[in-house]
């Protein structure tokens, strides 16, 4: 028993930095490589867990070799991109200036009541209000209304606001946050002064967030039946 779980661990943690080291895109875009190589890690880290006569290193040099191949065919792809056609899909044009190609939805063999399903997801309720519809290489479509459907924005209001910045956490459960405040240069002596200055209990309190321009939003606790 002891066994299984030392040798689940360690392929845990070889599984965990491996996909680390690929970098956010393996998580979150799954190309053609992309998914090869995370169905072939999902089955070799599982073969030394379910079989004891495998040794760990069985499982630990392919995964570093699919690593090393991860990183290699993509700096390969960054100096030759034209090379990318050959294991990356293109991005499929579905509906252009509010016409509907009807051939590339054949190509791509989605159905109308599909189209019209991510279009209502988008916001809009009828074919007509699209301008344009992509298929994206990571499978999601992006839908651009037309002008007349568009929702306005703050310069078809004549409106000039202000842009204050994103928010970051930087007290949390009763804890500092050092990342959050380096996101927006300050720290904790900063947020020590703004704290004192508006007079906030920070035993009530369960998160701080803060911009770069210094505005602090803070959620108050909630009390425990």
């Amino acid at each position: 028993m002891l066994t299984i779980l030392i040798r689940t661990l360690l392929i845990y943690a070889s599984l965990i930095l491996t996909m680390r080291l690929m970098g956010k895109r393996q998580i979150g875009e799954l190309e053609v490589t992309d998914l090869v190589t995370t169905l072939l890690l999902s089955e070799i880290a599982s073969l030394p867990i379910t079989n004891q006569d495998i040794p760990v290193s069985y499982a630990i040099i392919p995964m570093i070799t699919l690593l090393v191949l991860e990183v290699f065919s993509s700096l390969l792809l960054l100096r030759f991109p034209r090379l990318k056609p050959l294991v990356s899909a293109r991005p499929t044009v579905i509906i252009s200036r509010g016409r509907l190609r009807q051939k590339a939805l054949l190509g791509l063999r989605i159905s109308l009541d599909e189209l019209m399903s991510e279009i209502r997801q988008q916001g809009l309720t009828d074919l007509s209000h699209v301008e344009y519809a992509i298929l994206e290489k990571n499978g999601k479509l992006t839908v651009i209304p037309k002008a007349l459907y568009a929702p306005p924005c703050a310069k078809d209001l004549q409106l000039s606001p202000k842009e204050e910045g994103l928010m970051h956490i930087v007290f949390c459960n009763r804890s500092y946050s050092q990342a959050g405040l380096a996101l927006i240069g300050k720290d904790r002596k900063w947020l020590d002064r703004e704290i004192a200055r508006r007079g906030i209990d920070l035993k009530s309190v369960f998160c701080i967030t803060a911009n770069e321009s210094g505005t602090l939003r803070w959620i108050k606790r909630e009390e425990q039946p």
